[in-house]
């Protein structure tokens, strides 16, 4: 079998932090609803000890700040921060926990700035994990009952197996193939080894591992206090929880111990949650955010980008607004019915009403994986817009006057786009016919009973980003993201064939083929996912705000070839 460009750098040879950091800072392609649901960053002023003679963190000259505060804005509130479970706290947790490892999108590498030292890949089944020594807990009271424990191998397995089984994991077709009841193996031998045998090859593991849900937890806190974690964190990463008031502000504070010190630079990092967009964007143009919270528009970033005063990025969104359908249910189980939606929807109107005129069609896997995703001539060829033709094909269904139909969304306070995007979405179903009854519902029991159980016929949900083709793809397999079947019914045995084909399929090109094929095997079903359009995010930030090679803004990041986890290289200036 032909090696894919990622995995042949990892198979049958050993690989060390030095070899794989010896490449420079790329730039990716990130998450444009990582402004509202993930990471942002703030304040120029100081916090705490601000000093850096007093911090005893020394800066030489050109060198990072030690010390201060970034204050960021916030228009979600956030449900939670257990990383396993909660589905909100992303860019929170990802500065208090540590991972096997970060990922650098853009050429697809891992790089080992990390728990994990070294790892050797001898085959698509085994990895096996060299931890480094020496990563601390958070001292008393931060830790809990693992209080200045070191971190070992125990608590990766530990850590995957709750992940791997917890319901409201984004997917466990990964964790299917590891967990040890399922047939896998996660072997430590000794405090600084993990190794992990799967049942099956699964060509997204590498990526995966990285992910922000797959947090090292302390075994201790798991067995004795898992219940309280999504209120109250302990972890081993660069920041400590001071204060978590989800829907009013979130702090954290410097990890003293942590392996990279003097890093993390900053003293605190603290989010202020404010859920109408017009207040938060003006609590940062007034310099109480450092780092913009809202969701901008383009006339919005022009007008930051032409202050002076603000770093202003902008890049492809992949936002994946998707309209679900239980298709074993009337009238969605008529495929004429599914088509007349899917031809009463003006998507070139979606983006000019709510993507300032700059988008593309999303196909099942969304634009800006411009290697997975179809392309734009094609996609746009299967879109068109036909009133005429929708109307007929409900007529030839037996439903000539339309018919009438709750779809259920997620209630987003501040986040107004998922709202907008609804009305547009019943405006033109309307004109076909098609009465749609806008039902509103509170995320946190949307999440847990609607569009978990699968509880709608219709319902219009915003699904994660995803850089990585497996994950899109699987909301069609019969199977699901779950392994216990998927939220709306569908069932297709030839595309659960491409699906499980190309999760297995290590060799690029031959991957992208199976892809492309399974996706031009979905659309002519018309569901049970219709997708609309994505467009561009906008982020912004004061200049006295420095990055480092971790992030840009919040729309993406920069993996570099010195840098260390999400959040430790972040410092600020006076402001």
């Amino acid at each position: 079998m032909t090696e894919s460009k990622y995995w042949n750098r990892f198979w049958r040879r050993r690989i060390s932090r030095r070899t794989l950091l010896g490449a420079g800072a790329v730039t990716v392609v990130g998450v444009a609803g990582a402004a509202v649901v993930g990471c942002n960053d703030g304040n120029g002023s100081s916090g705490g000890n601000g000093n850096p003679g007093a911090t005893g963190r020394p800066a030489a000259i050109g060198s990072p700040v030690p010390g201060g505060t970034l204050t960021q804005g916030r228009l979600l509130n956030t449900l939670g921060i257990d990383p396993h479970i909660d589905l909100t706290g992303f860019g929170i947790v990802d500065m208090m926990y540590t991972y096997l490892y970060s990922w650098r999108p853009g050429t697809e590498e891992v790089v080992l700035n990390n728990f994990v030292e070294e790892m050797e890949i001898p085959d698509e089944l085994h990895f096996n994990f060299t931890l480094r020594q020496g990563i601390k807990v958070w001292p008393a009271p931060y830790g809990g009952p693992a209080a200045d424990d070191e971190l070992t191998s125990t608590d990766v397995r530990e850590s995957f197996i709750r992940r791997g089984t917890a319901l409201t994991a984004p997917d466990k077709r990964y964790a299917q193939r590891f967990l040890p009841d399922k047939g896998g193996v996660l072997d430590t031998p000794d405090p600084y080894t993990f190794n992990m045998t799967l049942t099956k090859p699964f060509a997204p593991a590498l990526r995966e591992m990285a992910n922000g849900s797959w947090a090292i937890i302390p075994a201790k806190v798991i067995d004795q206090q898992a219940a309280g974690l999504s209120q109250r964190a302990v972890g081993s990463g660069p920041f400590m929880q001071e204060e978590f008031r989800g829907s009013e502000r979130i702090v954290l504070i410097r990890h003293p111990n942590y392996f990279l010190n003097p890093r993390p630079w900053l003293d605190t990092v603290r989010w202020i949650v404010i859920t109408d967009g017009s207040s938060l964007l003006a609590a940062f143009e007034s310099g109480q955010h450092d780092v913009n919270g809202a969701i901008l528009t383009q006339a919005n970033a022009a007008d930051l980008e032409e202050s002076g005063d603000f770093v202003v990025t902008k890049l492809p969104s992949l936002f994946y607004p998707v309209i679900h359908m239980k298709v074993l249910k009337p009238p969605f189980n008529d495929i004429r019915v599914r088509e007349a939606i899917n031809l009463a929807l003006d998507r070139d109107d979606f983006i000019n009403v709510l993507q300032d005129g700059e988008g593309n069609y999303n196909g099942p896997i969304q634009w800006p994986q411009v290697k997975w995703a179809l392309p734009q001539d094609e996609i746009r060829a299967f879109y068109p817009h036909d009133i005429a033709r929708a109307k007929q094909l409900l007529a030839e269904a037996g439903l000539p006057d339309g018919f009438k139909v709750k779809m259920k969304l997620p209630r987003l306070e501040g986040a107004s786009i998922i709202g907008d995007s609804a009305v547009v979405i019943k405006d033109q179903l309307s004109r076909v016919g098609i009465d749609v009854q806008l039902d509103e519902v509170e995320l946190g029991a949307y999440i847990a009973n609607v569009i978990l159980p699968g509880n709608f016929d219709m319902t219009f949900f915003p699904n994660l980003p995803w850089d990585e083709p497996d994950r899109p793809l699987s909301f069609y397999h019969s199977l699901g993201v779950t392994g216990a079947g998927n939220w709306t019914n569908y069932t297709n045995p030839e595309l659960d064939k491409l699906i499980d084909a190309q999760a297995e399929e290590f060799d690029e090109e031959e991957r992208i083929k199976i892809v492309l094929e399974a996706q031009r095997l979905i659309l002519p079903e018309h569901g049970p996912q219709l997708t609309i359009t994505g467009g561009f995010g906008y982020s912004a930030h004061w200049k006295h705000v420095n990055l480092g090679a971790t992030a840009t803004g919040g729309f993406g990041f920069e993996v570099g070839a010195e840098s260390g986890p999400f959040g430790s290289d972040i410092w600020v200036t006076g402001a």
